[in-house]
């Protein structure tokens, strides 16, 4: 019997969300370089158990049990990734194949294997839906391979430390700094890796984390996979924490740089504005309705465009539309109606010489994230992106919009004095 390759809608989009996952997170990869397939499969028990992400079926264990050992190793872990450590050298396409065919989600190719060897696997990998990992073992100049085979559109290279290399005092970790800072793609590593070792690679930048024999020589796998799992998840804090201390600064530096005019023109306008239409797409939609709940604690005739019950826009009315790049189609043609209505427009955006800053009459700009040098940190590097991470896809723009009309309201919380107690008097009583 052999593993069937769904196709359908849900499979495409579900395998989309775990490769993106893929790339924000580091993966252990326990190594099941063993002979005995029911021995294999009792420790990767222990060690799906422990937390480990992918489960490599790793070359002796298919050499002695042949493409049974991948397609029973699938059929237990149907929810893991099997990886098929099959070391190919020749004929990748007919390997790749064989390999997809009973089940395997990733397959390793050799690194000094013909470059028609790796294409025409990458070929069959794209057919059968499989990822290609590239093992640079025994290639003498691994920076130099590594930027052709990413080229090439393979899905993953290894840095590898063999056995017999482990035996001579060798480590992978020299090799996977300099493959890391040459490459974008996901770089695993594996050779000798333990507890003691692990954080360093971490450090170093790998993604996918490959470890053998502490965890299936271990007097307790289980237990073992989880403290190497816990060591992953103090790199995640660290990535949490430097995010929030990152984007309080940036906040801190928006509201440094607010610009008197500009804030005034705003709330004068909101002042004397019949009714208030806020409008923003997105993130920046749900900014501009938390706001538009404010105002309305504030008895503010205040409407979010686009709900069932907002009324027409007229003479004497005002827009606020909220666009980071102050280009958003959508935006752009409300401001436009909103002018030919005879109202007025305040923008919130980070460009004021956009198409929606020149439209408005009143521009505040809060600035988002800006082009910098290549990012260093650790999941900035596997968003793969040319901007200093600190959130994502502009979350800036809409965090310091957010802080900052918090701070209008509190300003007009003062202006008219008004304290909780009033605004709680139409605060919702049916939620």
């Amino acid at each position: 019997m052999r593993v069937k390759v769904k196709k359908c809608a849900i499979d495409v989009k579900v395998k989309a969300l775990e490769e993106y996952w893929e790339e924000l997170k580091m993966i252990l990869q326990v190594a099941l370089d063993l002979t005995d397939i029911e021995q294999a499969i009792s420790i990767a028990e222990k060690a799906a158990r422990g937390g480990a992400h992918w489960l490599e079926v790793g070359t002796p264990l298919i050499k002695k049990e042949g493409m049974r050992a991948v397609e029973l190793m699938k059929r237990r872990f149907p929810d893991r990734k099997i990886v098929a450590d099959l070391k190919t050298m020749d004929t990748g396409a007919l390997e790749v194949e064989m390999a997809a065919r009973h089940g395997a989600d990733v397959v390793s190719i050799l690194g000094v294997a013909d470059d028609k060897t790796i294409k025409d696997a990458l070929a069959v990998a794209r057919k059968y839906g499989v990822k290609v990992m590239v093992d640079l073992i025994g290639v003498k100049d691994k920076v130099k391979r590594a930027k052709e085979l990413e080229k090439m559109g393979v899905h993953y290279i290894l840095v590898h430390t063999g056995i017999d290399e482990q035996a001579q005092g060798k480590s992978p970790l020299e090799d996977l700094e300099k493959v890391v800072k040459a490459v974008k793609i996901p770089v695993a590593v594996a050779g000798g890796l333990n507890l003691e070792t692990i954080p360093k690679v971490i450090e170093l930048g790998a993604t996918i984390i490959i470890v053998g024999g502490a965890i299936t020589k271990a007097g307790d796998p289980e237990e073992t996979t989880r403290r190497i799992i816990d060591l992953f998840w103090g790199e995640y804090m660290q990535t949490i924490r430097k995010a929030m201390h990152d984007i309080i600064e940036h906040i801190d530096h928006v509201a440094d740089a607010l610009r008197l005019e500009e804030v005034r023109g705003m709330v004068d306008a909101m002042i004397g504005a019949n009714k208030i239409f806020i409008y923003g797409a997105g993130r920046s939609g749900l900014v501009g309705k938390a706001f538009a709940m404010r105002l309305m604690h504030l008895d503010f005739d205040v409407y979010v465009v686009g709900e069932t019950i907002t009324p027409a826009f007229e003479e004497g009315d005002l827009l606020i539309a909220i666009s980071g790049s102050g280009e958003t189609r959508t935006i752009v043609d409300a401001a436009e109606i909103a002018k030919r209505q005879g109202g007025k427009v305040v923008a919130i955006t980070s460009y004021k010489n956009s198409t929606l800053g020149k439209l408005a009459d009143v521009v505040v700009e809060i600035p988002g994230r800006a082009k910098t040098d290549v990012p260093t940190d650790y999941i900035a590097r596997q968003m793969l992106t040319q901007y200093k991470w600190i959130a994502p896809m502009g979350t800036l723009f809409e965090d310091s919009t957010m802080v900052f009309l918090d701070g209008i309201i509190a300003l007009l919380m003062a202006t008219f004095q008004k304290t909780e107690k009033d605004m709680k008097r139409k605060h919702a009583t049916l939620e």
